[in-house]
């Protein structure tokens, strides 16, 4: 596995503007756009966007809200699957 070195101007330039690009937030006007999508529209390579998105994610949100979401996720699927599968005994308590 290589290292990917990522220069903080080139974060602190284009953040905002991956942020505002991505699905990292949800939209209902207009979806998101993929990585590779927004390297082309802003000219620069995938990779870099891949890492100025990934940072700029954790950068935005505490622990906290993390784990929140992690916990959310986990019971929404638990539910799911409860009702899917006619398994009742796999919702959550």
């Amino acid at each position: 596995m290589s290292v990917f070195k990522l220069d903080p101007e080139v974060y602190k330039r284009y953040k905002d503007e991956v942020l505002k690009l991505c699905n990292s937030f949800q939209k209902i006007d207009q979806p998101g756009l993929s990585d590779q999508q927004i390297a082309e529209r802003l000219g620069l390579d995938e990779r870099t966007v891949t890492e100025i998105r990934c940072v700029a994610e954790r950068d935005c949100y505490s622990l906290d809200e993390w784990e929140k979401a992690i916990e959310f996720k986990k019971k929404a699927t638990l539910e799911w699957s409860a009702l899917a599968l006619k398994r009742p005994d796999l919702k959550p308590k």
